[in-house]
């Protein structure tokens, strides 16, 4: 019979886990203390957090939340990256540890319920924010829309040239 301890554990793991937007698995094996610390401070500061996980705590987690996916890369030591507010967080965070730590490797992951194998980590952390996919495409429909408002203030702005002229010309006339 398990212990309530580990129960608890699996239930706040079931949580996070539930609560993510994307979830990304790493190993972490080789890195000094110093670099697990200089690596928790950066996730924090990114606004992700680092769990270093039990792979039966976590394995149980992820089968009852339904991201059995992860199971299958639930050996060795694992942490894993949440992030809650912008799904690409955590792949970005992720890759950028991969890059400075030679030993943090990234195994898989989740984006929005949806699995991520090895291979295709590097892809999501490459993915705009949703904020700059906002900017983006606000961008692109003020494109035609200020096009449209210039042609006609062109419009406008030749008729105001004509009716000035048309009124020089009657001051001469008369």
């Amino acid at each position: 019979m398990p212990r309530p301890e580990k129960l608890a554990q699996v239930e706040e793991l079931k949580e996070k886990l539930a609560q993510a937007r994307s979830v990304v698995l790493v190993d972490y094996l080789g890195l000094t203390a110093s670099e697990c610390v200089e690596l928790r401070r950066l996730m924090r500061k990114e606004g992700v957090e680092f769990r270093v996980v039990k792979n039966t705590l976590a394995r149980r987690a992820a089968q009852e939340v339904g991201a059995g996916f992860l199971v299958e890369y639930l050996r060795g030591p694992n942490a894993i990256v949440l992030g809650r507010d912008d799904p690409t967080l955590p792949y970005k965070v992720s890759r950028e540890c991969a890059k400075r730590y030679g030993h943090f490797q990234i195994k898989a992951g989740l984006f929005e319920g949806e699995p991520v194998p090895p291979e295709k980590v590097d892809w999501y952390a490459t993915l705009p924010s949703r904020e700059e996919l906002l900017a983006r495409l606000a961008g692109g429909l003020a494109g035609p829309i200020r096009g449209l408002a210039v042609a006609l203030s062109g419009i406008i702005r030749g008729l105001a040239l004509a009716l000035v002229e048309v009124k020089r010309q009657k001051e001469k006339k008369g």
